[in-house]
């Protein structure tokens, strides 16, 4: 079987290349094969939908759909700029430590890959409870551009977060929430808070976009996110994959979850700054780690979602208190 790949480091278009090797099993799976053998249900079990639906997408039954959701949360966890993340995050526990802690204690900080797949496993069956206020659909592509995917498929993005004024954060249990995953040229499976988005075009259970502006949105999120490849079904499209990755490109980040260490300014201050340059250890003042994760955005949004009434109050700014009554 192959498939055609829009290399993005080499930024070079790939014709019919093999799919053996294309998901970097060893990077995903670790090397012991354990994580392989447990993830076989859940893939099994997304291949057996797809065969199903893939052709008649209301065929989709909810328990279906709830199965797509939770693998694409397992996808999202097994990234590559999540496992990434978690390796710099103890790298950076471990220097806060280093002049203190035994060397034992540091040999067993140190986060290696399979670990940090492991954390990643469990950070995912904690998210799924997390994400069941989320309204999650099948979308239909009814335009002649087709939706094309990446090695990093799972895009988790909120327009809310990135529009509004009022403060808060930007976790996939936050207020805006949206998760998009290509499920095929003319599929995508999207999950999205109900609260502050409506979907107003539909066909029966399906989502629909008429609008090709709607899929070049979904597109540009995948060249900005995607961590080394795209991936497309037919050749012809060869040109759009590599304009719509051109025109991605100066938003695209090496890091998409920001590891920081912060520290006093003095003893008792309770005032945190970044530490920049060489790091000094100052044994009264206290030190923590920020995380942050970078939420992506598409040139233009999709028209395919649009504010709720609840939201809009939000974003004039609204007393929370008073935003759901």
């Amino acid at each position: 079987m192959a498939i055609n790949v829009f290399n993005m480091a080499r930024e070079l278009l790939i014709e019919a290349a093999s799919t053996k090797g294309q998901c970097a099993r060893s990077y995903f799976y670790g090397r012991d094969g354990e994580l392989e053998r447990a993830l076989q249900k859940p893939e099994g079990e997304y291949g057996e939908i797809m065969r199903r639906i893939v052709d008649d997408p209301h065929a989709a039954t909810r328990i279906d759909i709830a199965t797509l959701h939770n693998f694409m949360l397992l996808q999202s966890y097994r990234s590559a700029a999540w496992i990434e993340g978690e390796i710099r995050q103890a790298e950076a526990e471990r220097a806060m430590l280093a002049d203190e802690a035994t060397p034992e204690l540091l040999e067993r900080l140190v986060m290696t890959h399979e670990i940090a797949i492991k954390l990643a496993l469990s950070a995912f069956r904690n998210s799924i409870s997390g994400t069941a206020h989320l309204q999650t659909r099948i979308i239909l592509n009814r335009t002649a551009t087709p939706f094309f995917t990446s090695d990093d498929p799972v895009i988790y993005t909120n327009r809310f977060h990135l529009q509004k004024d009022v403060l808060g954060g930007a976790g996939i249990g936050s207020p805006g929430a949206m998760l998009v995953m290509p499920l095929a040229p003319h599929l995508m499976l999207l999950s999205f808070d109900s609260a502050i988005y409506r979907l107003d075009k539909r066909f029966k259970a399906l989502g629909v976009i008429d609008r090709a502006s709607d899929v070049a949105a979904f597109n540009d999120l995948q060249a900005v996110r995607g961590h080394a490849n795209l991936y497309f079904r037919d050749w012809s499209d060869r040109a759009l994959v590599a304009s719509i990755y051109e025109k991605a490109k100066p938003r695209r980040r090496d890091i998409w979850f920001d590891v920081e260490t912060l520290q006093e300014t003095e003893a008792g201050s309770n005032t945190f700054v970044a530490v920049t340059g060489r790091w000094v250890h100052y044994p009264e003042r206290r030190e923590m780690l920020h995380t942050q994760r970078n939420v992506p955005a598409p040139t233009a949004w999709p028209s395919l979602l649009t504010y709720t009434e609840h939201a809009r109050r939000a974003r004039r700014g609204v007393d929370q208190t008073r935003l759901w009554e």
